[in-house]
């Protein structure tokens, strides 16, 4: 057992201290099962609202290029309004693209803010572990439970309350 001094953690299984580290000390060192739990993100594809925006701006661009050119050059009035309103229309649609893209990142980031707190906790689960170089081994500082590889990849995804219910060895002294 740990205590308030320098005394350090014994694996369950060697009864050793010597190998025994946190599971950041073990992740740092290259044990890749030992990964902290994974922050909650929502991936958002923009491209196709981007592509579709520079069209439309493109598009908007070419129009007053011509509105502009053909004033020179007394370019009839019903020809010019109707540049005008389709300009008009398209800076109206991207400005709507926008706005819709501009939702679709808010929604995202709001989904995966309510998930904040369930990482948090399985952050906090994740460092009360502890990792044995000796014997390859994860196991709660506080119960001396060894947790399984698919207990740790349960820790790592948002929803991995079950690893905490359910350990899969108990070893008793």
């Amino acid at each position: 057992m740990a205590s308030a001094g320098n005394q350090k953690l014994a694996c369950p299984i060697c009864n050793q201290t010597d190998q025994v580290k946190t599971t950041q000390a073990a992740y740092d060192a290259g044990v890749t099962r030992c990964a902290p739990p994974d922050m909650p993100t929502r991936q958002i594809s923009m491209m196709s609202y981007i592509v579709f925006g520079i069209l439309i701006v493109g598009i908007c661009i070419l129009l007053i290029f011509i509105l502009i050119g053909g004033m020179g050059s007394h370019i009839n009035e019903i020809f010019a309004t109707v540049i005008v309103a389709i300009t008009l229309v398209c800076i109206v649609t991207a400005l709507v693209v926008s706005y819709i893209a501009f939702q679709r990142v808010v929604r995202g980031d709001a989904e995966a803010t309510v998930l904040l707190p369930e990482w948090d906790r399985a952050l906090e689960r994740w460092k009360e572990l502890y990792y044995c170089s000796r014997d390859d081994t994860v196991f709660d500082g506080q119960t001396k439970q060894v947790w399984s590889d698919e207990q740790l990849i349960s820790l790592r995804q948002i929803g991995g309350q079950a690893a905490e219910e359910q350990p899969a060895i108990l070893v008793q002294h």
